[in-house]
């Protein structure tokens, strides 16, 4: 009888051992990650290990005032303000954008048809859950539509196909696409200094 007890006690020992240890794996599955784009984020949104699976987008501001407007890069959102791309959007809001989505048969509303912010908004093919609260669809075609990868957020330069995910017929007819002639005129390299002797 005292050995039947002391194997029930040994069980339920192993057993609320066992039910501890997944109940640890479940609460680590969701600390904080600190990474070295965690200062983009807003102060206190550090991101969790489940939230690392896509790419949260930040918007213009937060590109510019961190690197990408000032003398050692370039000044390099002068080149977007300037572009095509930074009124993306607003084509869609146009008379124009009316006329492209009723020769493409869109009935709905082209400032919300996820065929054409797609290409006419930074993760206009992305769920809510995308975008920090920095971010506004409103921007456009931004930096990270071309320098981002949805699945990690790393950093690269785009080349011809990614391009040509959005500068293609898919929707509306577009004038033939030269990846070389366009991609001098979006071209925002940072600025080479004179080194005196």
């Amino acid at each position: 009888m005292k050995t039947n007890k002391n194997r029930a006690v040994f069980l339920l020992i192993i057993a609320f051992g066992f039910i501890l240890s997944i109940g640890s794996i479940k609460a680590e599955q969701g600390y904080a990650v600190p990474e070295k784009s965690d200062n983009l984020l807003r102060i206190g949104n550090s991101r969790s290990v489940q939230e690392k699976s896509h790419y949260r987008y930040i918007g213009i501001d937060k590109c510019a005032s961190v690197c990408h407007n000032n003398e050692k890069m370039g000044f390099q959102l002068n080149t977007w303000n300037s572009s095509l791309h930074k009124d993306a959007y607003n084509i869609l809001i146009s008379k124009k954008g009316e006329k492209y989505a009723k020769k493409a048969h869109l009935t709905d509303n082209p400032q919300e048809t996820k065929a054409c912010l797609k290409c006419h908004v930074t993760g206009g093919d992305v769920d809510s859950s995308c975008f920090t609260d920095t971010y506004k669809k409103e921007e456009g075609v931004t930096c990270e539509a071309c320098h981002k990868q949805k699945s990690d957020g790393k950093t690269y330069l785009p080349d011809e196909a990614d391009c040509l995910k959005c500068h293609n017929d898919s929707i509306h007819k577009m004038g033939k696409f030269n990846f070389k002639d366009k991609s001098a005129i979006i071209a925002h390299p940072r600025l080479e200094r004179e080194v005196s002797k």
